[in-house]
């Protein structure tokens, strides 16, 4: 598994598992870079949005 698929191969469910969680590690490092701020809902929204947006410009 070196990140190189075939085009329209879709990931199988353990890799876009490891996605999803390696996903969550990123936004929660974010999030840990300024712990005394707090978040609304609005914010956090925002923020895994930008996050979304910057992973698929990838």
């Amino acid at each position: 598994m070196c990140g190189i698929r075939e085009a329209g191969v879709q990931p199988s469910e353990k890799e876009r598992m490891m996605y999803q969680k390696a996903t969550m590690y990123d936004v929660i490092r974010l999030i840990q870079k300024n712990p005394k701020k707090t978040y609304t809902a609005g914010e956090l929204e925002a923020l895994l949005n930008a996050f979304a947006e910057g992973l698929e410009q990838r």
